[in-house]
């Protein structure tokens, strides 16, 4: 009777056995937190850091500005020097004018009529001449009615820019004075100019002048 009975537990634990088992098995896997404890990883690389690249300063340092300035004085000697030569290589090829009835201004403006005309030579003074009334604060009172270049003679034409009965021969001879003040001015050789109440007309040459 006792085997019997130890024989009926036996399979009853047995069968718990299997079913707890089973329900082991069928259950979600418990995920556990992980609570403070170390762990190793692979080393991660390490953040690269870069030194950012210095800006050029705005302002330039003294030896720039001195370098600068020196260039800028150069160059414009260098313009100067190109003028001369210029106005010297007209006065040399061109034959001076001969001068017979002493009427410069009629010459003068016959050989603007006659001559060709000198581009880069003409293209440089016309540009001046068109700037003269506005850098020498003129243009209130007189404008340029025509102007002209060719090789050697330039012609340039003004009237008032106020009312006749208001403009004087003191207004010509304060447009005179600013003409005659003009750094380009001194390519010149000689000019004549004639005027009236309504217009000043003024001829500028390189050449020189030969009396008969």
């Amino acid at each position: 009777m006792r085997g019997f009975i130890g024989l009926i537990l036996l399979l009853f634990a047995f069968a718990m056995g299997i079913m707890v088992e089973r329900l082991w098995l069928a259950a979600p896997p418990t995920v556990i937190e992980n609570q403070g404890i170390a762990t190793t990883h692979p080393q991660m690389p390490k953040e690269r850091r870069y030194m950012p690249i210095p800006s050029p300063s705005d302002k330039p340092g003294p030896q720039i500005e001195s370098a600068n300035s020196t260039i800028e004085q150069l160059q414009a000697q260098n313009r100067q020097l190109q003028q001369q030569l210029l106005v010297a290589q007209q006065q040399t090829s061109a034959p001076a004018i001969q001068l017979a009835n002493g009427d410069l201004s009629a010459v003068l403006s016959q050989q603007y009529q006659q001559e060709a005309r000198d581009g880069l030579w003409a293209d440089e003074l016309e540009l001046l001449i068109n700037d003269f009334l506005y850098q020498s604060d003129l243009s209130h009172l007189v404008s340029l009615y025509s102007y002209g270049c060719k090789t050697t003679v330039c012609q340039v034409e003004l009237v008032p820019s106020v009312p006749v009965d208001e403009f004087d021969e003191a207004n010509w001879r304060a447009v005179s004075k600013k003409l005659f003040e003009q750094s380009w001015f001194k390519r010149f050789t000689m000019s004549t100019s004639s005027s009236t109440s309504e217009r000043m007309q003024i001829y500028l040459s390189t050449q020189q002048v030969v009396d008969q």
